[in-house]
């Protein structure tokens, strides 16, 4: 059974096929799945969120998931800024990465898609008075952005 319906896949084919520019990789790391449950070890969301992300990819040729290991690719999970899982991280034209931990459902499942196309264009899609500000920056900036379903 699909996460995305075909309704919304439809959508997000002629979305991405309209605005997509270049590739865009889909770094995620999750556990080994395991007929074994270790209370301590268990990554909630792991395999509906590797689910929905390769759904994702399937909607566009310019998408693509490289799916890692979080314990056997530690040093890539760590040199990414990735303490915890599940998370992924969509790189592409632009020269920054957007990091995601948790499943990207609800309200979350739209900032993806808007991610998406944004890494893919190099550009977010900023009002000009913000870019100038951001210009204006002289030091690095750690920024988080905290969802929660309500």
């Amino acid at each position: 059974m699909s996460l995305i319906s075909a309704k919304d896949q439809q959508t997000l084919r002629d979305l991405f096929a309209e605005h997509m520019q270049h590739d865009v990789t889909m770094t995620y790391f999750t556990q080994r799945e395991s007929v074994l449950i270790v209370p301590s070890q268990e990554c909630a969301y792991c395999k509906e969120t590797r689910e929905l992300l390769e759904e994702l990819r399937d909607l566009s040729e310019k998408v693509h998931l490289d799916v890692k290991d979080f314990v056997r690719d530690e040093a890539a999970a760590s040199q990414l800024g990735l303490s915890r899982i599940p998370a992924f991280v969509l790189s592409g034209q632009n020269k920054g990465k957007v990091r995601y931990f948790g499943i990207p459902a609800g309200y979350e499942f739209s900032s993806v898609v808007e991610d998406l196309v944004d890494v893919s264009t190099g550009t977010p899609d900023l009002l000009d008075t913000t870019l100038e500000a951001v210009e204006g920056i002289e030091q690095d900036l750690h920024i988080q952005v905290f969802v929660t379903p309500t």
